[in-house]
């Protein structure tokens, strides 16, 4: 029976080591690094350990011992599967289970205590983490129980065959995980309660202890090792919650209140005590301490304070509790409470309680990091060579290196350079982490330059979780899209990848605004505000590439040059032209938004003002788009399946003037938007998309003529106006509710209608009230009714008509 209950409690313990692993993916960013590593022997031999002994050990602070991988990388050579990395963390947690309740048998000399002390370490919250998990402390746990085992039986023994096995499996413990300073520190504080005597009388020679210890904090090799691993502890503080959320509750509560008797026993039992309060004071500060060092000794104290003090007094409480309970029904209450099966229930969930605490943290604590971007490390290891180096933000970092076995900056540097190599020291390693923060954040760009040649940096990667952190927002990630130091390699719209060229191929000639006096110097001073020396950028929060605006600027400098003859306008317009192809994907698309992705749409924008002009990445661009147009939708991203109804009317024209369509396909597509109005003459009953979706169909028409669409703009214009009060602003508009550019639109759709008592009635809002400071995005929606008004009279009287509007503007 007791083996019954004991095999019961493994199996148990095991399942819910498993949990963490529930969906088949590494559950902590460490698990990354540590597969990471065990692969790399796996590939390349026991060889490519690092030769140094300081960091084979474990005494340097960034060193990594080897150990737990290779044993690792052994099991995986067996059975070559990942899967190994799931199990074999939780056949080591249960090992730990089994050496720990030998342990408690040795210290508590009683079986049920024994296992009861196995029930309550095994379901810790903190030990149920650290020992399900493919982490180095997993089989350091292991060693750590071990060695206790042999301390307390030499403690209780004297035999000299206990400490000469320690003797071996401590240098075992070193090159297996650092934890081996926990163990030395237990050991000094167990063996400190039978020196307490000779202290008492030699309490000069404590002092000169102390002495030898702070010269050994300053010396050259042990000071380095000292004062790496202080720089390295994780130091916060701890809430009381902590302990009770990690530790266990019943752990926590019973080993405390244990404390009192520990003191008062024998030489072990205080040393458990002094070992349990230590650790828990300095975990306060530094976790590490807590978890799980303090939950050992306070798993034994609860499991005997629970089986001698609290078991036999279950039912002297409940007969205390109910003692003056009084009133109708009382007798029955008290009679049930009293139960003998109520008393072993209760006992009950003392046992059960801390299973379930720590099966809920093995699901609820350990939170997988989200590998939302597989796509993106897939093309990582297919496209990039297997030496390169990453700027990768640190955290993200594990997860690049765990998935792609590539190198970054900071993780390299603290782990794998010890691991390797040859360990750095903390000074170092904490310049790599400030550097590479330097290189996101900061906006003088030479100084990036520079961190990233002295790092062999090749490539940069953000996700959209990282990005939205203001100092890489509003540092790399603001100038990377236009810069010509980095070329855009990959974007899905939640990750980002960029090639670093030190030495780009393509610069500005110059990174000057023009300076333009005469005709419409107005409206070339207002566009020059957005000169950022490789492109021009909207003030926003926005993706600074912003190609299709570009290319409507080349085209509108390509005119002026023409009318004017001015060589800045020349250069600047075949600038942009050279530019938009060097920032184009690989693909031919053109990114945009926030995170970027490769958008057909804004791909189309792009393309669709360069028509006449030389752009060398034309027949890139048209490849791409034929690749989105499928018989009866165009995709809006590559892995679009269906289509979107208004982004299909803003390419119709588009598409069609590049002669994209066939008949068939221009067809469906054009049959597609006029069956999706509805009656009223609206689509979706959207406003805005009602109106992109006219103006679509209504610049299609003018290029085309193609009257199958002519009734449904009009119908559709008419559903507009209804939707306007009689002075012409649209209905509920509090202040500048709408952006002019969406009045814009409406205008041309006007045009195209007939309607012209509402097209001037329109154009004289859109003249009167146009206000560039509050428009969310300035440039854009300029630029977007200047399209608008060209559609309408021409690019030379766009161009009048928008200076006119911004010339009066303190922008």
């Amino acid at each position: 029976m007791k083996r019954s209950k004991f095999a019961l409690l493994l199996i148990t313990s095991f399942i819910v080591r498993l949990i963490p692993h529930r969906t088949l993916l590494l559950a902590v960013y460490d698990e990354y690094l540590h597969r990471d590593l065990t692969l790399r022997i796996v590939n390349n031999g026991i060889g490519v350990l690092s030769k140094d002994v300081g960091s084979l050990l474990g005494l340097k602070a960034y060193s990594y011992p080897p150990l737990f991988h290779v044993i690792g990388a052994f099991i995986y050579s067996i059975f070559e599967t990942d899967y190994v990395f799931f199990i074999l963390p939780a056949i080591y947690g249960i090992l730990s289970l089994v050496a720990f309740y030998y342990l408690s048998k040795e210290i508590l000399e009683d079986e049920k205590k024994a296992f009861l002390a196995t029930l309550l370490v095994g379901f810790a919250p903190n030990f149920v983490y650290r020992t399900s998990l493919y982490i180095p402390e997993n089989l350091g746990i292991l060693l750590f129980v071990i060695g206790l085992w042999l301390l307390v039986r030499f403690f209780k023994t004297g035999e000299p065959k206990y400490i000469a096995s320690l003797i071996v499996l401590l240098p075992i413990y070193m090159v297996t995980h650092r934890g081996w300073v926990f163990f030395v520190g237990v050991g000094i504080l167990m063996a400190f309660i039978y020196f307490i005597p000779w202290v008492k009388k030699h309490l000069h020679y404590l002092v000169g202890l102390a002495f030898i210890g702070v010269l050994l904090y300053y010396a050259p090799v042990s000071g380095e090792f000292i004062r790496g691993l202080i720089s390295r502890m994780p130091r916060e503080e701890v809430t009381a919650l902590g302990y009770l959320k990690w530790i266990g509750i019943i752990q926590l509560i019973f080993g405390v209140l244990a404390t009192k008797r520990y003191f008062e026993g024998g030489p072990i039992r205080q040393g458990l005590a002094l070992w349990a309060w230590s650790f828990m004071i300095f975990g306060s500060i530094a976790f590490r301490f807590r978890d799980p060092y303090a939950s050992l000794p306070l798993s034994i104290m609860a499991a005997e304070f629970l089986v001698d003090e609290v078991f036999p007094r279950v039912q002297w409480a409940l007969e205390k509790i109910t003692a003056d309970i009084s009133g109708w029904g009382a007798g029955v209450f008290r009679k049930l409470l009293l139960n003998k099966k109520i008393v072993s229930l209760a006992i009950a969930l003392l046992f059960l309680g801390p299973v379930f605490q720590g099966a809920y943290s093995a699901y609820a604590y350990i939170t997988p990091p989200t590998v939302k971007d597989k796509e993106a490390f897939e093309w990582i290891k297919e496209n990039t060579p297997e030496d390169a180096v990453f700027l990768v933000w640190w955290d993200l970092g594990y997860l690049l290196i765990g998935n792609t076995h590539r190198k970054d900056v900071v993780m390299w540097k603290k782990v794998y350079q010890g691991f390797f190599e040859k360990a750095p020291d903390p000074q170092e390693a904490k310049k790599a982490y400030a550097d590479h923060v330097v290189m996101f954040s900061s906006t003088q760009k030479d100084r990036v330059y520079t961190l990233m040649k002295a790092y062999n940096v090749s490539y940069v990667y953000v996700d959209k979780y990282r990005r939205a952190y203001g100092l890489i927002k509003y540092g790399l990630m603001e100038y990377a899209p236009y810069d010509t130091h980095f070329k855009t390699l990959f974007v899905n719209g939640n990750s980002e990848l960029y090639e670093f060229v030190p030495n780009p191929p393509l610069l500005p000639p110059t990174q000057d605004k023009i300076l333009y006096s005469g005709e419409h110097e107005k409206f070339v001073e207002f566009l020059e505000r957005f000169w950022t020396g490789y492109n021009y950028a909207d003030f926003d929060d926005g993706y600074k590439g912003d190609y299709f605006l570009n290319a409507r600027i080349a085209r509108i400098y390509s005119y002026l040059y023409q009318e004017t003859g001015n060589e800045w306008f020349k250069e600047r317009y075949e600038w942009l032209l050279r530019w938009l192809a060097y920032k184009q994907l690989e693909n031919g698309g053109f990114p945009e938004g926030v995170p970027p992705n490769d958008f057909t749409l804004y791909t189309a924008f792009t393309i669709e003002p360069l028509k006449g002009l030389s752009f060398e990445g034309q027949e890139k661009t048209m490849s791409y788009l034929r690749t989105r147009i499928q018989e009866d939708y165009i995709m809006t991203t590559s892995k679009d399946k269906k289509g979107d109804l208004f982004a299909e009317a803003q390419m119709l024209p588009i598409l069609y003037e590049y002669g994209l369509f066939n008949k068939t396909v221009l067809d469906n597509i054009i049959t597609k938007i006029l069956d999706e109005q509805r009656s009223d003459g609206s689509w979706k009953k959207s406003l805005g998309g009602t109106i992109v979706t006219a103006f679509g169909l209504a610049r299609y028409y003018q290029l085309s003529g193609d009257e199958r669409v002519l009734p449904a703009i009009k119908k559709a214009a008419e559903w507009i106006r209804e939707q306007q009060e009689d002075n012409g602003r649209f209905k509920g508009e509090k202040g500048y509710g709408y952006s002019r550019a969406t009045y814009a639109n409406v205008l041309f759709v006007y045009h195209i209608a007939g309607m012209e008592r509402e097209k001037e009635q329109m154009l004289e809002i859109i003249k009167t009230t146009y206000d560039l400071n509050k428009e969310p995005r300035p440039l854009q929606s300029t630029l977007d009714i200047f399209r608008a008004l060209e559609y309408i009279y021409g690019i030379r009287g766009a161009i009048d008509l928008v200076e006119g509007m911004i010339s009066s503007q303190s922008f």
